[in-house]
């Protein structure tokens, strides 16, 4: 492979995939020339020696029967919908024809997006997958442990490593070798070709292994910082390994009926397969003249479109354009991130009337309300609490946002200075909790010997929290109800077709394709899961955590239970109900007054849940894009053992070598999430949900959001089918909304508007006006700039803090921005 084919690979790999889009495939013409044209009636490609009659296949859909058309075009150099002329008969009408369900899927979506053939030749498990594998997992563990305990924590996911994965691939096939080595009898290649889509799938699906890693890791943080400082690193290391087994074996136990039936589409795999065929199927690259575009009509001219663009940014490659995204993130970073850090949240009312208690609270972006904030720090744009802001679409951050604005702008401050339960004696917003003197609530005050001591909680103090802190609950009660009711409501019939259609569709054309492969045998999955619970119970006893086998075995039951149920709803509407509430409300109830009944509730009861439904979808990609199940089998296990090692060790040996940590004092290391989950256990265990929320508590009204949940999206729904042709009501997801403000806590409210912002710059105004661009570049902007900035805070901790080398002046005293956010309204 030559240099050039290497530059030509990259720059005709395109991210962007529109699945809705019909596209219409055309015949080679007598002189062999191609002519391909969009359902958007884009100008053909055509060549001076074309005849003026040309045929070709149009492939159209129109619910389930499929059409197959010959048409001849009059002028070929005038190509277009109204100068074809078609004949069309139906395929089943011809009895040599087979029938179009038995070659394909039989559902429109994952025909667009997945590839009906296979290539068993392949080689998929080879030394750069390996090679690629480890060093994606490893740094996907590192960068997203290393940021979660951050004041503004970023995530990197599957599509960051999609992206980066591929050039370096590429790379490796133009580097390496190509000897053939013989190892024990068995031949092997370091290089056995160009880097192919198997490859490259099976990298991504190691490094996916920690995409929840950092929630659990949060778990076993509580334990060590709050409730047991010796808790050692090896109980936490093997009570992961045996939640993240657990959760595997669950997934690989149930893929009889969320993996293998086709009716169990997994939308968000089919993302990914598209990806992953546009970098590795040929396609013309995407051209950025806007000027043709303008012409052929594709896209009507706006006063707002510009009719110059620099060469700088219309001319490169994606890979190019990745690196100088990068390279400018990378040196950005060092500016909020080490040298003027109150750049990461500007206060405009703090520095306009740094004296004024009401200006402070309004406009503190950390502790306020987020008014007149603003930030230049991308990680406070691209955050791990809402992820990137281009990869949401437009309607759904318009959803998001609206809740934001009627919950945390309106409703909020309307409430809190008008002391609703009391609350203006409390600060406005905080993570933690109180006693009714609104001082920081003491758990050592109401514990003896470890467990709850309710004669001690009398005599010291009920807990109160924040008025955000509570209303989040509320809400949360209120969005679990919604999105079942939403997904019966507007999803129902479908999943009830689809759950009956899966033993008659239970072998399509993929699963025919599979059989190819041997299987992973379901007693493999069975031993797994038999052994990381046995593991798990005796770890955790012989660690004395404190909870009883019993509770164990409960939280085994409730993943158990649900995942199949709950993977349903998420395989067909791409929806997952608020697990985390479930598990919370039954340790709750069953282990009232063990604080430590939390961690293992939520490791197991809600995280290896959680874990075994994104396992299950990452099987869903692999068995789309045919790559054997056992080695996905390997590479997956892989992934989980490095990712709990890397990001466990790396936890506590932060917990060692940083002051302060996960204390105010220790910024940026104020462990938001960490915190967050520590007075959960306080709530849901160790004083329990019948006395935070039961008769008498002011926080008893939060219990009606059960009800408003079921309510609210049934009036939404019977309009969006009185009208149909609003277009603004057809994106109203009462779910979404609510589901926007479930996050604040712990998130700074500086991050959403700012968020919204990026988003309504790229997900709207650029791809409405400059649609070419944004095909080309808009993943490559945030894979770039989030990248860029994870190896910048890196190398700034490792190099310069770890070192003792700050800057202490006035730009750095972040907690000097704002000083009166904090101070409670009222006195109490």
């Amino acid at each position: 492979m030559t240099r050039e084919s290497v530059d030509q690979q990259l720059d005709n790999s395109n991210p962007h995939v529109d699945a809705n889009a019909n596209i219409l495939v055309a015949k080679n013409d007598a002189n062999n020339n191609l002519i391909s044209f969009s359902s958007q009636h884009n100008e053909p490609e055509t060549s001076p020696t074309q005849k003026n009659t040309t045929d070709y296949a149009v492939e159209k859909s129109n619910g389930m029967n499929y059409i197959d058309s010959t048409c001849t075009a009059s002028d070929s150099s005038k190509l277009s919908e109204d100068s074809v002329k078609c004949t069309e008969k139906e395929m089943v009408a011809d009895p040599t024809k087979k029938s179009e369900d038995e070659e394909n899927s039989p559902f429109e979506v994952v025909r667009t997006a997945v590839s009906n053939t296979d290539d068993p030749s392949i080689p998929s498990m080879t030394f750069r997958s390996h090679v690629l594998g480890f060093f994606f997992v490893c740094l996907i563990s590192f960068v997203n442990q290393f940021y979660w305990e951050r004041d503004n924590p970023i995530a990197l996911n599957l599509l960051i490593v999609q992206l980066l994965c591929y050039p370096m691939g590429v790379a490796m096939a133009w580097i390496l070798p190509t000897r053939t080595w013989n190892l024990f009898g068995y031949q092997w290649s370091m290089n056995p070709g160009p880097f192919n889509i198997k490859e490259h799938v099976l990298v991504s699906l190691m490094s996916n292994a920690s995409a929840f890693m950092a929630l659990t890791v949060d778990i076993f943080a509580v334990l060590r910082l709050y409730y047991n400082p010796s808790f050692p690193l090896w109980a936490a290391l093997l009570l992961l390994l045996s939640g993240q087994l657990f959760a595997y074996a669950l997934a690989g136990l149930s893929r009889t009926l969320l993996v293998l039936p086709a009716p169990m589409i997994w939308p968000s795999s089919l993302i990914n397969a598209s990806l992953f065929r546009t970098f590795h199927e040929q396609q013309d690259d995407i051209s950025v003249n806007q000027d043709t575009e303008f012409a052929s009509g594709l896209r009507p001219r706006s006063r707002w479109s510009l009719r110059w663009r620099p060469k700088l940014l219309t001319g490169m490659s994606r890979t190019q354009f990745f690196w100088v995204c990068f390279g400018f993130s990378f040196v950005w970073y060092f500016v909020p991130g080490y040298l003027v850090q109150v750049l990461s949240t500007i206060s405009i009312l703090c520095l306009v009337a740094p004296n004024n208690h009401l200006a402070n609270m309004v406009g503190d972006g950390k502790q306020g309300l987020g008014i007149l904030s603003f930030s230049l720090d991308w990680s406070v744009f691209s955050n791990a609490f809402l992820l990137s802001p281009i990869a949401t679409p437009f309607w759904a951050a318009c959803n998001l946002f609206l809740g934001f604005v009627l919950v945390f702008w309106i409703a909020l401050p309307a409430a809190y200075f008008n002391n609703l339960w009391d609350s203006a004696t409390l600060p406005l917003y905080s993570i933690n909790v109180y006693t009714i003197n609104s001082t920081e609530y003491n758990i050592t005050r109401v514990m003896r010997n470890g467990v709850f001591d309710s004669q001690a909680y009398e005599e010291y103090s009920p807990l109160r929290m924040s008025l955000e802190f509570s209303w989040v609950y509320g809400i949360g009660f209120a969005a679990l109800m919604s999105i079942l009711v939403h997904i019966v409501l507007y999803n129902g019939k479908e999943i009830i077709t689809r759950v009956r259609e899966t033993k008659s569709k239970h072998d399509d054309i993929h699963g025919k394709l599979m059989t190819y492969y041997p299987p992973v045998k379901a007693w493999w999955y069975l031993v797994l899961l038999v052994a990381s619970s046995a593991a798990g119970i005796a770890v955790g006893i012989g660690a004395q955590i404190g909870v009883p086998w019993w509770g164990y075995l409960l939280s085994f039951a409730i993943a158990i239970v649900l995942v199949i149920p709950v993977g349903i709803i998420q395989a067909i509407s791409n929806r997952q109900p608020g697990l985390s509430l479930v598990a919370e409300l039954l340790s709750g109830i069953v282990l009232q007054g063990i604080p430590t009944g939390y961690s293992i509730l939520k490791l197991y009861g809600h995280g290896s849940l959680a874990q075994a439904l994104s396992y299950a979808q990452d099987m869903k990609l692999a068995h789309y894009m045919k790559i054997p199940p056992r080695q996905v089998l390997l590479y997956q296990l892989i992934g989980i053992v490095v990712s709990v090692i890397v990001q466990t060790c790396l936890f506590f040996w932060l917990i060692d070598k940083i002051p302060h940590m996960c204390r105010p004092e220790g910024f940026p290391w104020v462990c938001r999430s960490t915190n967050l989950v520590y007075s959960a256990s306080i709530i849901w265990n160790l004083i329990g949900p019948l006395k935070v929320f039961g008769e008498g508590s002011p926080y008893s009204p939060l219990l009606w959001g059960f009800l408003f949940g079921l309510i609210l999206p049934i009036p939404v729904y019977f309009l969006q089918r009185r009208f149909p042709n609003h277009t603004w009501l057809k994106h109203i997801y009462i779910p979404v909304i609510l589901s926007g403000i479930v996050g604040l806590p712990p998130m700074p409210p500086v991050d959403f508007p700012m968020w919204f912002l990026f988003g309504f710059i790229f997900n709207f105004v650029i791809h409405r006006y400059w649609n070419a661009w944004w095909k080309k570049y808009n993943f490559t902007v945030s894979a770039g700039l989030d990248s860029g900035l994870a190896l910048s805070g890196i190398l700034q901790f490792l190099a310069l803090t770890q070192n003792g080398v700050k800057i202490d002046w006035w730009g750095n005293r972040v907690d000097q921005q704002c000083t009166l956010s904090k101070k409670p309204w009222l006195s109490p």
